[in-house]
């Protein structure tokens, strides 16, 4: 049940009907489905058909992100680089972009991903360079983030 609900409120976002798409999201990301979840962060994030609501974007992108779903990594790296519901952190960002990386199979959108993370290491300095990668290996051992 919960993919049926999941499908039927991208497809409300397809058509543009995004209230009736956080209806249909949100019981089914409360639930989990990082699916819902990322979709819920997205419409909070850019404001469709809503005022733009950077916290509960958060919320939702960190819920996907912690359950290892590389969309809600990207989406935080996004809100960190951007200083976006969070203080604005670069290596966090940095550390956000290497976990989505890892998750995510060969193709376009791993090689954007690694663009991106890669230009975001160029502005870190070598410090942040390794906070990220302690933060990195925080995440592979004891499941935490920040």
């Amino acid at each position: 049940m919960a993919r049926a609900d999941t499908d039927t409120g991208i497809a409300d976002i397809k058509q543009g009907h995004y209230v009736k798409a956080i209806a249909e999201l949100k019981p089914e990301a409360e639930a989990g489905d990082t699916r819902a979840q990322t979709n819920l962060a997205s419409i909070y994030y850019y404001g469709l058909g809503i005022s733009a609501n950077f916290a509960k974007a958060l919320q939702w992108y960190r819920a996907a992100a912690l359950r290892g779903d590389p969309d809600g990594q990207m989406g935080m790296a996004i809100l960190y680089a951007q200083g976006a519901g969070v203080p604005a952190d670069l290596a966090i960002a940095h550390m956000w972009l290497t976990l989505a990386l890892d998750g995510l199979p060969q193709g376009p959108d791993r090689e954007r991903v690694r663009l991106d993370r890669d230009g975001i290491a160029e502005r870190l300095s070598a410090a942040q360079l390794q906070e990220s990668a302690s933060l990195v290996r925080a995440w592979y051992k004891n499941h935490q983030a920040p």
